[in-house]
């Protein structure tokens, strides 16, 4: 992959700071672009990055940014998320997500670019049928996944119209260091590292959690293979494996004993699901597999939680 110029949008998030780090570890030329400088802490080597401060909705700016540039390889994870199933985001979600996907498409549409990911989210399937497959209709059941979807589809468009090489991902429930947003397990974690308690749910629902190292691999896979798309593709990133809220509970409480976590203690939300995880078949055939089991992956975690507190560092 070597002359070849990575565009990471959101490179400063969780993902996307292990997606830039992987790929400056692997020698490559990485520009990221990012809104703001809140979360530079998340990235290693920073003086080896290419860092453009821009917000995707400024059409202008990224026209300019993007014509300059000229990428190779664009991965596109810069994104408003927020799961809760009320419309209260949905403007937000919409602004951001969607437009600010099709800004950046429309900057790119003179270039001659590889390839393009697009990160999608296992949300957008909301509460159809798991095993989730790729052909499946989606069910967004939050402005999120909603504007998940619309970005697919949108994506989808863009490669049939412009012949573009385009693919959408879509992650399943990754966990791991850096992950300081109120996700399940970062909150678990923090919550028994410090003793506070939690009431959760009898935690009856299955999810396919991928740890952050695995679904890296995944995209490095995928760019290897960028020549491999010629048609749009939407394509599962998760373990194809289910495991119970409850038994994820029980196993951060075995690594932190201060926990105080209230199994049982709030009822289900209305229209839960209760299984939840990918068909993971056309990642495979590339040659991915998951190499981190769950209960390796909460110990990294956790480690990785301990000496974030210890520095006393404040970010989120």
């Amino acid at each position: 992959m070597k002359n070849k110029k990575f565009l990471v949008t959101g490179g400063t998030g969780f993902i996307g700071s292990h997606l830039v780090n992987r790929l400056l570890t692997m020698g490559e030329e990485v520009h990221v672009i990012a809104h703001s400088e809140n979360n530079f802490w998340r990235l290693e080597n920073i003086d080896k990055i290419n860092m453009e401060i821009i917000d995707i909705k400024d059409l202008d700016k990224l026209n300019k940014f993007i014509s300059k540039l000229s990428p190779d390889i664009i991965v596109h994870l810069a994104a408003y998320v927020n799961a809760e199933r009320d419309l209260n985001g949905i403007d937000m979600a919409i602004d951001n997500n969607f437009n600010g996907t099709l800004n950046l498409l429309k900057s790119l549409n003179n270039i001659d670019y590889d390839l393009f990911i697009n990160t999608g989210t296992c949300e957008e399937y909301g509460d159809g049928g798991a095993p989730f497959q790729e052909n499946q209709r989606e069910h967004p059941v939050s402005p999120y996944s909603l504007s998940k979807t619309c970005s697919t589809y949108l994506c989808e468009l863009f490669s049939k119209i412009y012949d573009k090489p385009i693919i959408t991902v879509r992650p399943f429930l990754t966990y791991g260091p850096k992950q300081t947003s109120q996700m399940l397990i970062p909150e678990l974690i923090r919550k028994g590292i410090n003793g506070e308690k939690m009431k959760l749910t009898a935690g009856e629902q299955s999810r396919d959690f991928i740890y952050i190292d695995d679904l890296i691999d995944a995209f490095i896979i995928l760019i290897n293979n960028y020549n491999e798309f010629d048609d749009y593709e939407i394509i599962n990133i998760g373990t194809g494996r289910q495991i119970l809220i409850k038994d994820i509970v029980k196993l951060i409480g075995e690594f932190l004993p201060k926990s105080e976590f209230e199994l049982g203690a709030l009822s289900y939300r209305k229209g839960e699901t209760m299984e939840f995880y990918s068909d993971n078949s056309l990642i495979k055939k590339l040659g991915w597999k998951d190499n981190t089991s769950i209960k390796n992956g909460l110990e990294e975690t956790i480690d990785w939680w301990n000496r974030f507190n210890k520095r006393g560092n404040n970010n989120g």
